[in-house]
């Protein structure tokens, strides 16, 4: 089930990285303003926001059954849509429909993977990232289209044909506590890096003078680094704590923004931003399975807001750069880095005093 969980990963990683790089080319192709077209990420995350929400609120015999096969359903529903040459909206109609699955897919696999540990988490969103730096470079060439509907082949031969989601009991229920608030902030935040950088790495590029193709296939750089980081996390901080990981990631992050904002280094800089924020999510992950209890529900709580991030921050970016300048990305996304690092050293006194109650 590892390997399928990791391969639909890649697919559906894949998937979400074409969603920066169709911008421009919706911009060109439908006579679209930038942040318009910017809304098919929107749209995609919000999408990604209800599953998540009704998958956390769902009991574990409609969890571990008909979310899974809704969720798969929808997703192949949302690619058919956009390999098929429709005109604007239905484009953005498809991404949301998508999204209702995606959502819905990403929970059930993370939740069984975090049980695991950090290493079957990370392996899983690697494989997320090795998809999503083929698809940039793939919708480059293909346009959409084709892509969309290889993509959905793939997932109807890779889905397993159920998960075992870890059950709730009836009687137990989810208390709100200051550490999961905590948690849903940097999830929040952290969007605003991953899903920031990603959707509008390709405007970047090219308000850096590079061409339209370029600029879209150059976004691959940004999702390998992203692989890069979560597998390699597993293997370089074996003996290190997630507050360690994350606070050594994000000021890596601070410092790869410098790089970005120049024409010559920003494609290596998008790369090593992806390396350096690749181990964020994962590692959050795996220390919101060892702090707190029912991993579903806390799980579906946080990535409903992470999705509420993803949904919200790359449109309040985009018309911040619309107002500013196409090159001031770096800036926008500074302000979410530095929004984790508070986030991170506040965690780390509330699960201490909490473990220190137990």
């Amino acid at each position: 089930m590892v390997v399928r969980c990791a391969v639909l990963f890649g697919l559906l990683g894949l998937f979400q990285a074409t969603l920066g790089p169709l911008i421009p080319l919706l911009r060109d192709r439908e006579h679209l303003d930038a942040a318009t077209a910017g809304l098919i990420v929107t749209a995609f995350f919000g999408g990604c926001l209800v599953s998540t929400a009704v998958g956390g609120a769902l009991n574990d015999r409609w969890a571990r059954g008909p979310l899974y096969i809704t969720s798969a359903v929808l997703v192949l529903c949302g690619l058919g849509l956009l390999a098929a040459p429709f005109a604007w909206p239905v484009p953005l109609l498809a991404v949301a429909i998508a999204g209702l699955g995606f959502g819905g897919l990403v929970l059930i696999v993370n939740t069984v993977m975090a049980a695991r540990g950090l290493t079957y988490v990370a392996l899983v969103n690697g494989t997320y990232g090795l998809g999503a730096a083929a698809g940039p470079a793939l919708i480059s060439v293909t346009h959409g289209g084709f892509l969309f509907a290889v993509v959905a082949v793939g997932l109807l031969a890779v889905l397993p044909l159920r998960m075992a989601v870890p059950a709730v009991s009836a009687r137990e229920r989810l208390r709100v506590s200051p550490v999961l608030v905590l948690f849903c902030a940097l999830f929040f935040c952290y969007a605003g890096i991953e899903t920031g950088l990603s959707s509008w790495e390709a405007t970047q590029l090219r308000a850096h003078g590079y061409a339209p193709d370029t600029a879209s296939a150059l976004t691959s750089l940004f999702w390998l680094g992203l692989a890069t980081g979560r597998l390699l996390v597993p293997l370089v901080t074996r003996n290190w704590t997630g507050f360690r990981i994350l606070v050594t990631a994000l000021l890596a992050c601070a410092a790869g923004l410098t790089l970005i904002a120049v024409e010559v280094s920003a494609p290596v800089g998008f790369f090593l931003l992806g390396m350096f924020a690749g181990p964020i999510f994962p590692t959050t992950l795996a220390w919101i399975a060892a702090t707190l209890p029912h991993p579903r529900r806390v799980n579906a709580v946080a990535l409903t807001v992470a999705m509420l991030g993803n949904a919200t921050v790359p449109a309040v970016i985009g018309y911040g750069m619309q107002a500013t300048s196409d090159l001031a990305l770096p800036a926008f996304v500074a302000v979410f880095v530095l929004g984790c690092l508070g986030f991170v050293v506040t965690l780390r006194g509330a699960t201490q005093r909490v473990e220190s109650k137990e």
